[in-house]
């Protein structure tokens, strides 16, 4: 079974290449590199350059943000099966093996999804375990979108990312797929390590939207969960400013640990 591997890329010199060393340590016999790079002006090419597989699959021009290369990415896609990669995440070994092994054995179902590593790329930074969940996909995005495998013919029934949305396209993407009943398999195996930054996440309204454009909840819960994450961002924000990003780690940790769906 033929697998594509959707790469957006900008500015990705630091990173990347340990992206391209776990996909071509999985030893797949039939994969498809796609790079779909936002014109970077570091040595993200040079990089990519040494490894004529991965080059070869490189494409490099301005974009609308991240989901606009991803669905570029997707349409130059010609593998049964489609994942998204960032360039500072790896896949671990095996994952290619894994979930050839269930597509093959379930050929009906359209999305598996496993879980993730996550790990802060600085001394002593915080590190967690998340787990996909469709239970509770309803209220937040709960599945890991690194680790999240699609057959091609899903994104021709159900279509591409919607570029409207800057941070939550993939959880719209959820929502759509789930609307539409197609089949998927959470796996418990961890498939794919991410890199975290360090620093203190972006506050937006993009799952706010999301949610009430599907009507999964109410005006006066979205305004509570709305000003919940605030909150936790302005708090992001004090504790990097004042106390530093050790004591953002610790406060960053619990956070994680808090998800039920870990």
């Amino acid at each position: 079974m033929k697998i594509s591997v959707i790469i957006p890329t900008f500015n990705s010199a630091r990173t990347i290449e340990d992206t391209l060393k776990s996909i071509f340590n999985q030893n797949w016999p039939d994969f498809q590199i796609i790079i779909q790079d936002g014109k970077s002006t570091d040595d993200t090419e040079t990089i990519v350059a040494r490894y004529p597989t991965a080059m070869a699959g490189w494409q490099s021009e301005p974009d609308n943000g991240i989901y606009d290369a991803m669905n570029k990415g997707i349409r130059r896609a010609t593998g049964d099966i489609i994942a998204i990669l960032n360039s500072d995440d790896v896949w671990l070994p095996g994952t290619l093996e894994r979930i050839n092994s269930v597509f093959l054995r379930n050929p009906d179902i359209g999305i598996v999804s496993g879980s993730i590593e996550v790990w802060e790329d600085s001394p002593g930074g915080a590190k967690v375990v998340l787990k996909s969940s469709l239970l509770h996909s309803r209220k937040s995005m709960a599945i890991q979108h690194p680790a999240t495998f699609v057959r091609r013919n899903v994104y021709e029934r159900i279509g591409l990312f919607n570029t409207r949305y800057r941070f939550g396209a993939d959880y719209d993407f959820v929502l759509k797929c789930l609307g539409a009943n197609v089949p998927w398999i959470i796996l418990d195996d961890i498939l794919v390590r991410m890199r975290a930054d360090g620093k203190g996440t972006t506050f937006n309204f993009d799952d706010w939207t999301i949610r009430r454009s599907y009507r999964l909840s109410s005006v006066v819960s979205e305004s509570l969960t709305c000003t919940n994450s605030f909150i936790r961002y302005v708090s992001r924000t004090i504790i990097l400013k004042i106390f530093g990003g050790k004591t953002l780690s610790a406060f960053r940790s619990y956070l994680w640990r808090k998800r039920i769906y870990r």
